[in-house]
């Protein structure tokens, strides 16, 4: 009756899986994927998810008729909902790494989607049996390098199991599935980000996986992290004061590791980084003629690129929304909304955003980081308690 895994998945996918009387499996086969009315939903961490929902929300890149590379004026999401499901009770995800316990990862990943499929959620941390009603998701972003490494495939292999198909797009792999699929060859990619996530091995994972699907044994992926003090104190989510030194900082890591090839493409997943002052750096390195500059153009080949992960999200959602018809075609602009895991559960249960459950000193950050979609929440939950 199911697909048969090529590798164990988790107990949690096992039991749903099998049990077709569970909640889980009830509300997943009754998934409909061809619904446009569901929500846009990103499975994260609390700042990169304002972050990304910031970026799905402004984002003006096409024309929302013909879709051409041009702005109209109009939100690309224009009648969207863009949902984050923040997880305040188990990140930092590195710490599940360097306790060697990526088991409790994949659980958390598999959790998060259900949640993000499922039409209920609590009222309040103290009112579990309380159960109100959030729209289903219609597409799923798994941005998070941790989820998508060590989850993504229990997640595939539940939702295949189950029919219910819910679409999902993993931006770590699909990201460097898109320069593999760009480039003739093998391809050495560097994937930019902060230093946790570097040593982490999690982008590693991703790569390694998607090789050897692909029969590739001779492309490689290299972790850059982002050196300390590259960004004031004061401005922790400002762009960097000297992007030059900052793009050359990140060579000179390449060049300590002893690596011959020439990178193909820098993927940038912090969004501390401007990558338009990156890209000015990597002009200025080939346009004017030194040895310092000739030193940093043989570690890049010809045709090198960057990928940033915001309009990767945003071009991967709109592409993906475009060809399959989920458009809501609601003439109103985008709107965001979020879930936050309740404070008091053990498992993964989700409550309506509270501000209040955030530490002050993320608020701070995210209202710098994400000013529109953190106004957006606090307005919502205003709302929803009849004010």
């Amino acid at each position: 009756m199911h697909q048969t895994a090529t590798r164990p998945t988790i107990p949690l996918v096992e039991r749903v899986i099998n049990d077709t009387q569970s909640p889980e499996y009830k509300f997943l086969s009754q998934y409909d994927s061809q619904d446009p009315r569901g929500d846009i939903v990103l499975l994260d961490v609390p700042e990169r998810c304002f972050y990304l929902s910031e970026c799905l929300l402004s984002c003006d890149d096409r024309d929302n008729v013909d879709a051409l590379p041009s702005p109209d004026l109009l939100p690309d999401f224009a009648g969207e909902r863009i949902t984050t499901l923040i997880d305040l009770l188990y990140p930092p995800y590195h710490g599940f790494v360097a306790a060697d316990n990526t088991a409790a990862l994949r659980e958390i990943t598999v959790r998060a989607a259900l949640s993000a499929v499922d039409t209920a959620c609590c009222l309040g941390p103290f009112d579990h049996e309380k159960r109100s009603v959030k729209p289903s998701a219609k597409l799923l972003l798994i941005s998070s390098p941790y989820l998508a490494a060590f989850g993504g495939f229990d997640v595939d292999t539940l939702f295949r199991s189950t029919g219910a198909l819910a679409p999902v797009i993993s931006v770590p792999e699909q990201m460097i599935c898109q320069v593999m699929d760009r480039h003739e060859g093998a391809v050495n990619i560097g994937v930019l980000s902060d230093s946790l996530t570097a040593s982490s091995g999690a982008y590693q994972a991703v790569f390694k996986e998607l090789a050897l699907k692909r029969g590739d044994t001779y492309s490689t992926v290299f972790p850059f992290y982002v050196p300390e003090g590259a960004f004031p104190d004061s401005a922790a989510v400002a762009p960097a004061e000297k992007p030059v030194d900052l793009f050359k900082s990140i060579l000179n890591q390449y060049s300590r590791s002893g690596k011959a090839q020439a990178l193909t493409t820098l993927i940038v997943d912090d969004f501390r980084v401007d990558v338009d002052s990156l890209r000015a750096s990597y002009a200025r390195i080939l346009a004017m003629p030194s040895e310092e500059n000739a030193f940093y153009r043989k570690m890049l080949s010809k045709g090198f690129e960057f990928v940033s992960v915001s309009r990767f999200v945003t071009d991967a959602c709109f592409q993906y929304l475009r060809d399959h018809n989920l458009f809501t075609h609601n003439i109103a602009y985008p709107i965001a909304s979020a879930y936050i895991t309740s404070p008091e559960s053990k498992g993964y249960l989700l409550m309506d955003f509270d501000v209040n459950a955030l530490p002050p000193e993320m608020v701070e950050r995210l209202q710098v980081l994400a000013p529109g979609t953190y106004k957006m929440y606090v307005q919502d939950q205003y709302h929803a308690r009849g004010n």
